[in-house]
């Protein structure tokens, strides 16, 4: 299933992305392009911030994210526990429970987007989660954690993510 939005410029979204074997990482930054191109900001954004942390599997070319997110996009790598500042986009990999509820907290209140990495389950508070097969990524949405934030996102992505409404 994939959603269409009224814009030419914004990308196909799909719930569940087929891939060639070793594309992993251009899958995942075409899925996390898609969902910062449905997120809303307060204040517009030219430039995506996208700050990675923890052990990440897949983050080596988030850069191609600019082509789904339709804008240029930034990465920088952040140390466990690091301060926000500059982020709209926090993309999770694995950490101990702790470091990740920190830095999941530490977006609360503020115009962050998080997506984990490594929390296929969504239970660990970021808004999407994704989940990366052998050949195939779906993602889960956190209706809990997208109402908690400041940003909006399109409601059409509830149609094509598993929704959960656990999170901390």
């Amino acid at each position: 299933m994939a959603i269409v939005p009224g814009s030419a410029e914004v990308p196909i979204l799909a719930a569940d992305t087929r891939f060639a074997p070793g594309t992993e990482d251009s899958a995942v930054a075409r899925t996390v392009g898609g969902i910062a191109s449905y997120t809303r900001w307060p204040e517009p954004i030219p430039t995506l911030h996208v700050c990675v942390a923890g052990a990440v599997h897949h983050a080596d070319r988030l850069g191609e994210a600019a082509r789904t997110a339709g804008r240029p996009v930034a990465v920088r790598r952040l140390g466990v526990g690091t301060a926000l500042a500059g982020c709209d986009l926090l993309y999770l990999g694995a950490m101990r429970p702790a470091e990740s509820l920190g830095m999941i907290r530490a977006t609360h209140g503020r115009a962050i987007l998080s997506i984990a990495e490594s929390d296929p389950a969504c239970r660990g508070g970021a808004m999407f989660c994704l989940a990366v097969g052998a050949s195939s990524l779906s993602f889960r949405i956190n209706i809990d954690a997208i109402s908690r934030s400041t940003l909006r996102v399109d409601p059409r992505v509830q149609r094509v993510a598993t929704l959960t409404g656990g999170g901390n």
